[in-house]
């Protein structure tokens, strides 16, 4: 039994980010939808090439950090956000975690390094796997 030809999608000389190698238009369709492009918005278009970012500087996307935590922990956390935001400000548990951490963050660079931030670490430099003893 001979396999039917494969069949091309209409996208496949298209690169998302190659605004070059899109092809032209035709009238036709051109001529159909009349309207005026809209500009990136600064929040959207790509970052410019730049140096080896530092840890201070800001990103497009943050960098997500995944943890273990008892269920029972979690519910009371959201429970601590839903019923204090409208007083305490943060409204998502992404925020209301980062300014947690950082809060002790802060604590222990006062506490063992004169108030000065560490050095950044990258990922995998921490000890990793389960704890001895544990």
């Amino acid at each position: 039994m001979t396999r039917p030809p494969r069949r091309k999608s209409s996208l496949h000389r298209l690169s998302p980010t190659d605004p070059a190698s899109q092809p032209p238009e035709r009238e036709d369709e051109a001529a159909a939808t009349t309207t005026p492009p809209v500009p990136a918005s600064p929040a959207v278009s790509a970052p410019a090439p730049q140096a080896a970012a530092s840890a201070g500087d800001r990103r497009k996307y943050r960098h997500k950090v995944s943890f273990y935590q008892d269920e029972d922990d979690t519910a009371r956390v959201r429970a601590a956000i839903q019923n204090t935001f409208p007083t305490e400000g943060p409204r998502s548990l992404s925020e209301f975690i980062n300014q947690a951490v950082m809060a002790e963050v802060r604590r222990l660079e006062e506490r063992y390094n004169d108030g000065e931030p560490w050095p950044g670490v990258g990922a995998r430099e921490l000890p990793q796997g389960r704890p001895m003893g544990r």
